[in-house]
C-alpha cells in the first residue's frame, strides 16, 4: 500500500517531459549559435530566423522551469485517450522532419518565418501567463483568466498552431499538411477534455466560459 501511494505521488508527467524538454532545449541552444555563425540570407530573413530560434529557446526554458516548480494537480482527467492525445499532440509536429521539403518563393518564405515568429511570440506569452498552472495532460491547478486567457480559453494551442502553419508554409508538402490537420483535430479534442475537467472541478469556470471563446476571440 505504501508503495502504491508513493507511485501515485510521483509526477509522471514531470518525469517524462523534463528530460525530453531539456534535450530539446540543448538542441535549440545549439541551433541558435550555429545559425548565428554566418548566413547568406538577407538581414530581415536572418533577423526573423534568429528571433524565432530565441523564442523557441525561451519556450523550452519556461517549460522545464514550470514543470519543475509547479504544484501538484488537484484533479486529473481519467481515461487513456486524453492522456494519449496529450502526448501525441505534444510531439506529432516533430514528424515534419521526416515529411520532405519543398521550395517556395523568397518573399513567401519570409512571410512563413514571420508567421512562425508571430505564433511563437503568442505561445511564449501564453505560457508565461499560464505559469505554474501549465500541464500536458488534462489537469486542474488554478484558473487563469488574464492576458490572452481573458478572451480565449486555449491560447497556447492557438499559438502553437499558428507557428506550425508557418512551418508548413515555409516548406510545404502533402504529408506536412496531413500532419498539421491531424494535429489540429487532436488539439481540439485536448481542449474539450481540459475544459470538461475544469468545469467539473472549478465553480467559477462556467462564468469564465460564457465570456470567452475556445480559440478565436468573438468567433469560436
Amino acid at each position: 500500500m505504501n508503495l502504491r501511494k508513493q507511485l501515485s505521488a510521483i509526477d509522471l508527467e514531470r518525469v517524462i517531459m523534463v528530460p525530453i524538454m531539456t534535450l530539446l532545449l540543448l538542441w535549440s541552444i545549439s541551433a541558435l549559435f550555429s545559425g548565428a555563425n554566418g548566413s547568406s540570407a538577407s538581414v530581415i530573413d536572418t533577423a526573423l530566423h534568429l528571433t524565432y530560434q530565441v523564442l523557441l529557446t525561451v519556450f523550452y526554458i519556461l517549460l522545464v522551469f514550470f514543470l519543475l516548480t509547479r504544484k501538484p494537480a488537484s484533479a486529473r482527467r481519467g481515461g487513456i485517450m486524453p492522456t494519449v492525445a496529450a502526448y501525441v499532440g505534444s510531439f506529432l509536429s516533430f514528424l515534419f522532419v521526416f515529411a520532405g521539403d519543398s521550395e517556395v518563393p523568397e518573399g513567401f518564405a519570409s512571410f512563413a518565418v514571420g508567421l512562425m515568429v508571430l505564433g511563437m511570440s503568442f505561445t511564449v506569452w501564453s505560457l508565461i501567463t499560464l505559469g505554474k498552472s501549465f500541464g500536458v495532460e488534462p489537469q486542474v491547478r488554478t484558473l487563469v483568466q488574464h492576458g490572452p486567457y481573458r478572451l480565449i480559453r486555449n491560447p497556447l494551442y492557438v499559438g502553437e498552431m499558428v507557428t506550425l502553419i508557418g512551418a508548413v508554409c515555409f516548406s510545404p508538402t502533402l504529408l506536412k499538411t496531413a500532419i498539421l490537420l491531424a494535429l489540429a483535430a487532436i488539439q481540439v479534442y485536448r481542449a474539450i477534455q481540459e475544459e470538461l475537467l475544469l468545469e467539473e472541478n472549478l465553480p467559477e469556470y462556467s462564468a469564465y466560459k460564457l465570456r470567452s471563446k475556445r480559440f478565436v476571440p468573438g468567433l469560436f
